[in-house]
């Protein structure tokens, strides 16, 4: 039974999680994140789940716990994220049992949620290094997939298992009573087994043995004249004391004993017996199939394809099917990592692959495409791109460009190319010794002033220096006139000629200023040409560009990609992108061009598929088979497809939902069940009960209290008899406890005065509008109920 649970909005996550009871969290473009939680198996019982989505902001949990019930799965719970949180986020469940201990857990590495679109996906938990499964549906489970290891007593029916001993006596999956009495004298009851293995072989006594004492049985053709257990009354057309039926009744009415053919049901999961054919105690005896057999039509309770091949091999069953005509690349209901499991995510590391997914469900799989174009902003250096072809690209020394981090290129010709160490161009001015730093692509060479007076002559007064403490300052400075020697005079004020500078800018920002021989009489302005290249300085040196010098234009053609200006260069062959050149996507998503290869701003855009569409080969995230011919059938998405009985994800009371039992409340049908919820088989099968039989709790229509003892029901008698739910009326309810599914509504009908007081959990299946009541039906949405 599906259940759509939600989370309660009590924390920061009031829009990250399950907060769509809160009118507050609405907002236009908001992403709807629809998560159905899954398993298949036997996990221990869980009652509350951690929710955990993270994206680029961080992680957010909020916790939904059952009142300490057990959950059923699989559950639904929804989330609503506003528009500033779409993107790329992971999502993690945790499971706990009721003594807050970790039972199991599942994680969705990568998931995209849209803005403004609601998105489903399937998390399946495990317990560790087993998966865990279940069935969906509440109340008694029937079974469910394949385990590591059989769990006798975990109230599911695993591989090598034909019941649960913890499974309710009278439900489907519960081991029979050790004595195997069918409550019918004519078969002989056989116990196989023990425990969960236990099986009953029922055989049907077909002859009198002589000297047998009386033992209430009537065989084949015999009558009260050749076997004492025979009604002596038998054919006078009433059914008498000790009969079940009677021969002289006409076929077709009320009491008429059955014959062969009648007792047949179509149903290969039932065992029919006819009981003492011919005779007044003839009966038809209807039994369940539970033993695993390939070939014999039957899948029985809690069996998979894995070990009975008549169940069907369904995608989503958490069996990866290899038989011929059922190959599968993966299983849905298999959790990852586990072996099998189908992929989540296809990145794998390699910022020189494409990734992405192909096929959809079963056959999912994920392709891994090398990139062998230069595109810039990829992540990707392909062979043989530059740092020039390729902004992602490091910087290669050697390779005939200046790139960021780099002072020159050994291989470039003219700007840009390195100094060698006795390489650097003449110094402008006595007073500026030339100084090579670095090596190789950091080489340069720097103009360093002389700051120090000496006693030697070298033709430098520096600054701060006079002709008492270098020689080669002039004597005569400060005296208010330029005399031979000097360049100006310290003592002519500024703005006269004559006068020395005392600042140098020029205004050019592609010119470094100094001032040489400051304070002296020698003091003059440098005006050095900027050849490195320094963002933020306002200059572009000879030979720069936008890659190197953030002060450099983005000149379209230059032959260099100049990231943000430019996604590619049309002098660059290959660079810019044309139709037809952009990477493979896969099915679910399309590629195209933007921009303009003539401004150097042409890249491919991916744009995924998001629409149910068929014919273009893509099943995308929540589209089922049923809205997209290019889906396959998977078992848990909600519809009945080709191959299943039910559908494990439609809630309970819905057309095609799996029933969790197989009791149809009536105590004068035998009913049978086949299959599991947890490969969509689960089907019921009905035989009526027409003997009269006492014990059976049935009064089938021509039998009296003197010949079935379930006809005449006495309330008080201390046992539940037909028409009864309970007896003494002590033990009948008066009230309802909740059953933690709020798609249900506790109903009590009848009274315990009349033994005859039920609980009955109807299904919700009306869309509630703007009433809150934590439950969004099959087929509503947030614009029907505000729990969607």
């Amino acid at each position: 039974m599906r259940q759509r649970r939600r989370l309660p909005s009590d924390s920061l996550l009031l829009c990250a999680l399950g907060a769509l009871a809160f009118s507050a969290c609405r907002s236009d473009g908001q992403a709807v994140l629809v998560l159905v939680v899954t398993a298949s198996g036997s996990p221990p019982p869980a009652t509350a789940l951690t929710v955990t989505i993270t994206n680029a902001s961080g992680p957010s949990s909020q916790v939904y716990d059952n009142g300490g019930a057990p959950l059923a799965f699989p559950t639904t719970l929804s989330a609503e994220l506003p528009a500033s949180a779409a993107g790329e986020v992971s999502v993690d469940v945790l499971a706990r049992d009721g003594s807050g201990n970790d039972v199991a857990s599942g994680r969705i590495a990568a998931l995209t949620l849209a803005a403004g679109q609601s998105t489903t996906a399937y998390l399946s938990l495990s317990c560790g290094s087993a998966d865990c499964l279940v069935d969906g549906g509440t109340g008694v489970p029937d079974g469910g997939g394949p385990m590591s290891s059989p769990r006798c007593g975990n109230g599911r029916i695993d591989p090598g298992e034909s019941c649960d001993t913890a499974v309710a006596p009278g439900n489907p999956g519960a081991c029979p009573p050790a004595n195997c009495d069918d409550g019918v004298a004519c078969t002989t009851d056989v116990a196989q087994g023990s425990g969960c293995t236990l099986v009953c072989r029922h055989v049907a006594i077909t002859r009198v043995t002589p000297g047998t004492p009386k033992d209430g049985c009537c065989p084949p053709g015999a009558t009260f004249a050749t076997d004492p257990d025979c009604s002596p009354t038998c054919g006078d057309g009433v059914i008498q004391s000790g009969e079940t039926c009677d021969t002289g009744i006409p076929a077709g009415q009320p009491g008429a004993c059955p014959t062969p053919g009648a007792c047949s049901v179509s149903d290969p999961c039932v065992f029919t017996l006819l009981v003492s054919t011919g005779t007044c105690q003839a009966i038809c005896m209807h039994y369940q199939v539970n033993q695993p057999s390939s070939g014999d039509g039957c899948c029985p309770p809690g069996a998979t394809n894995a070990v009975d091949g008549d169940c069907p091999a369904l995608c989503g069953d958490g069996v990866r099917q290899v038989q011929s005509g059922s190959v599968e690349t993966c299983d849905v209901g298999i959790p990852p990592p586990a072996p099998g499991s189908c992929p989540t995510t296809c990145d794998d590391g390699n910022p020189c692959t494409t990734d992405f997914l192909v096929g959809s469900g079963c056959q999912a799989t994920c392709v891994h495409d090398l990139i062998k174009s230069a595109i810039s902003g990829d992540g990707c250096c392909p062979t043989g791109a530059t740092r020039a072809t390729d902004s992602d690209c490091a910087a290669t020394c050697g390779d005939g460009i200046v790139e960021p981090g780099e002072t020159c290129d050994t291989q470039a010709a003219g700007p840009g190319a390195c100094p060698s160490p006795n390489g650097c161009p003449p110094s402008p001015s006595v007073c500026l010794q030339e100084v090579f730093t670095g090596r190789a692509c950091s080489a340069a060479c720097t103009l360093t002033p002389i700051t120090s007076c000496g006693p030697v002559s070298d033709g430098c007064c520096p600054a701060g220096c006079t002709a008492l403490d270098d020689p080669d300052c002039s004597p005569t400075c400060g005296n208010g006139a330029v005399q031979p020697g000097e360049a100006c005079d310290t003592a002519i004020p500024a703005g006269t000629p004559g006068a020395c500078p005392t600042s140098c800018d020029d205004g050019d920002p592609c010119t470094t200023d100094l001032l040489v021989s400051a304070g002296t009489c020698a003091a003059n302005c440098q005006h050095l040409a900027v050849t490195a290249f320094v963002a933020g300085d306002g200059c572009c040196p000879p030979g720069g560009t936008l890659a190197v010098d953030a002060d450099c234009a983005a000149v379209c053609g230059n032959g260099v990609v100049e990231p943000p200006v430019e996604t590619c260069d049309d002098a660059v062959d290959g660079s810019c992108p044309t139709s037809g050149t952009c990477p493979a996507t896969g099915s679910c998503a399309t590629s195209s061009v933007r921009g303009d290869p003539a401004t150097c701003s042409a890249a491919c855009v991916v744009t995924p598929i998001t629409a149910c569409v068929g014919g273009d080969s893509c099943c995308p995230l929540g589209c089922t088979a049923a809205s997209d011919p290019d889906c396959s059938p998977i078992c848990g998405d909600g519809v009945v497809e080709a191959g299943e009985q039910c559908d494990r994800a439609i809630t309970a009371g819905f057309p095609g939902a799996c029933a969790d039992t197989c009791d149809d409340g009536d105590a004068c049908t035998g009913d049978i069940a086949s299959g599991s919820s947890s490969d969509c088989s689960r089907h019921c099968t009905h035989t009526a009960i027409v003997a009269c039989l006492s014990g059976d709790g049935c009064c089938p229509s021509g039998c009296t209290p003197a010949t079935d003892t379930d006809c005449q029901a006495t309330c008080g008698d201390k046992k539940v008899e037909a028409g009864e739910t309970c007896d003494p009326p002590s033990t009948c309810p008066t009230t309802c406890p909740d059953d933690g599914d709020p798609c249900t509504t506790e109903v009590l009908v009848g009274d315990p005065a009349d033994c005859n007081a039920a609980c009955r959990h109807v299904p919700i299946t009306s869309c509630s509008g703007r009433t809150l009541d934590r439950c969004c039906p099959t087929g509503c949405t947030a614009a029907t109920d505000g729990d969607c």
